[in-house]
């Protein structure tokens, strides 16, 4: 029972990189033995692979967009794993798909299986969502004593398509001008290292108003930059699948989002605060990779999320703890390599006993 699975990379800030390395784990733990292979694995001369051992009679999944797709030797079938941020499939994606060999493609959500299907992509598109880890995001405790202000965390990067400019306007429709408005109150806008174009000169000349914090220094974990928050705002535009606002929520921080592309898994009214009203936009010509519209978030909607939770806070983090139970009972990575798996024995990718096998360490 074995695959080869071939990434581009396994960088942990990358959403493939976590994306494939987090299902690579948890298919291991089913008893699937699982190669974590990089393209150019597929690229060595046959006796550099003979030494590795690699072996192309069995099932591989490339995870990662398809400008990297490369064929693969052997007979075995070849599947992608992809997704896309746009309700359309960006320009040559389905031709390269077409001609690589793929039999399959995986993606993790309704919204980009429409894509690709309507894209031109002639091979079955099959739905397997994504997960989380409840170790690596462990529940924090409801009852915790903070002196800090009641803090809201939205992500800075990605060029804004993770809706920063539309928590930042929701905000100060909220809770009102720094000078008059609420203070026991502060939002933490987290930027990469490298920054975004948008507020580089923003965040390094400083902002007037103390309650909103432009976080620039590197985080080792994830976990501690969800830990800080009180509230999770993430009206992203749109993602292929959507791993942060999932990950804050595994932790019991409430989050605020809305239904749209990989954001919304058909249950996100179940373990989120979602905002309606949002309007469709065309995604920006200089946005690389990605084609067709956007979902742009109403900010008086998302101000009065936002005011409802300062508002009522121990209701807010009760939500969040319900959120965070929800999500490990129906979405861990065990649960969407079960899916998996249920795919690879539909497909004859893997033999029902062997299947059986593995679903039953999930049981």
């Amino acid at each position: 029972m074995q695959i080869n699975w071939i990434g581009y990379q396994y960088d942990q800030h990358d959403g493939y990189g976590r994306f494939g390395s987090r299902m690579i784990q948890a298919l291991q733990r089913a008893g699937v033995q699982v190669a974590p292979l990089l393209m150019q694995h597929c690229a060595m001369p046959s006796w550099m692979q003979d030494q590795l051992g690699l072996a192309w009679d069995r099932l591989t999944i490339s995870g990662l967009p398809p400008y990297f797709l490369k064929p693969v030797p052997g007979e075995g079938p070849h599947w992608l794993l992809s997704m896309t941020e746009g309700s359309q499939l960006p320009d040559g994606w389905a031709e390269i798909i077409n001609r690589s060999g793929v039999e399959r493609v995986i993606v993790p959500c309704e919204h980009n299986a429409a894509a690709f299907r309507e894209g031109g992509v002639c091979v079955p598109v099959h739905v397997v969502p994504g997960g989380t880890d409840p170790e690596e995001f462990p529940l924090r405790p409801l009852d915790r004593s903070l002196s800090r202000p009641y803090t809201f965390l939205c992500l800075g990067d990605r060029g804004g398509r993770k809706g920063w400019t539309e928590v930042w306007s929701a905000f100060y429709k909220a809770f009102g001008p720094s000078s008059t408005g609420v203070q026991d109150v502060r939002l933490i806008i987290k930027l990469r290292l490298e920054g975004n174009p948008e507020i580089d000169v923003i965040a390094k000349a400083g902002h007037p108003d103390p309650r909103i914090v432009f976080q620039r220094e590197d985080i080792a974990h994830a976990r501690d930059i969800y830990a800080q928050a009180d509230c999770f705002v993430i009206p992203s535009l749109s993602e292929g699948w959507g791993m942060p606002h999932r990950e804050a929520a595994m932790m019991g921080v409430p989050v605020i989002t809305q239904c749209h592309s990989g954001l919304d898994d058909g249950h996100t009214h179940e373990w989120a605060t979602v905002v309606e009203g949002g309007r469709r936009v065309r995604i920006p010509s200089d946005a690389e990779a990605i084609k067709g519209e956007w979902v742009r978030a109403d900010t008086n909607a998302v101000a009065a999320a936002m005011r409802r939770c300062y508002d009522n806070p121990l209701e807010a983090a009760k939500k969040g703890q319900r959120a965070a139970l929800w999500l490990r009972e129906h979405q861990t990575w065990d649960h969407a390599a079960a899916k998996l798996i249920e795919l690879m024995r539909a497909e004859g990718a893997l033999e029902e006993r062997q299947a059986d096998a593995a679903l039953a360490e999930f049981a």
